[in-house]
């Protein structure tokens, strides 16, 4: 499970790399286009802000990863290990059952609203091929919650199942991080 755990974070790591780089050349192109030369992209800031939004959702599974989402372990780590990791487990099924609402309704906004297309593209492939062209839709930016926090659900999950196995063994919950660190680094 720590491999695919790894694995996991690779994928997402990866992903965010990308759209980072692509996010970072678009908009130092934009600012060499409108400071250098006295044009713009039409386009730019709008793609920047969908990577950005893309960018956020994405970056919770690495934050919660590393420890950076905001917790209070002090009660987990002042029970003994094995009741230290069952309250462990029932606040990643409590974290995955409120992630569950939100994909749900993520999934619904943007059903319901992600019709329209994306405003610049609309205006840029409309002039380049014709009014009839199919623009790309604003549901793909508006999918970035759902598919975001699914991912996020999925880690939460790995780690019901770590914590599982550790129950039983005398570690303690917030050993997790460290076998985490010893196969990554030894």
């Amino acid at each position: 499970m720590l491999a695919l755990r790894r694995y996991f974070d690779a994928v997402v790591s990866t992903i965010l790399i990308w759209m980072l780089i692509v996010l970072l050349a678009v908009m130092t192109l934009q600012i060499v286009l409108r400071y250098g030369f006295s044009t713009s992209l039409i386009w730019a800031e709008e793609i920047c802000r969908y990577l950005l939004v893309w960018v956020s959702f994405l970056a919770a599974v690495l934050a919660y990863e590393r420890g950076e989402i905001a917790s209070v372990p002090m009660l987990r780590d002042a029970l003994p290990p094995n009741a230290g990791l069952v309250l462990a487990i029932v606040a990643n099924v409590l974290g995955i059952v409120l992630l569950s609402v939100l994909v749900y309704y993520g999934f619904v906004y943007a059903n319901r609203l992600g019709s329209s297309p994306i405003p610049a593209m609309k205006f840029l492939l409309g002039d380049l091929f014709g009014p009839d062209f199919p623009v790309p839709r604003v549901y793909w930016v508006y999918i970035a919650l759902p598919v975001g926090l699914t991912l996020f659900a999925l880690r939460l999950a790995m780690d019901i199942v770590l914590y599982a196995r550790m129950i039983g063994t005398g570690a303690r919950a917030s050993d997790l991080r460290l076998a985490t660190e010893i196969e990554a680094h030894g």
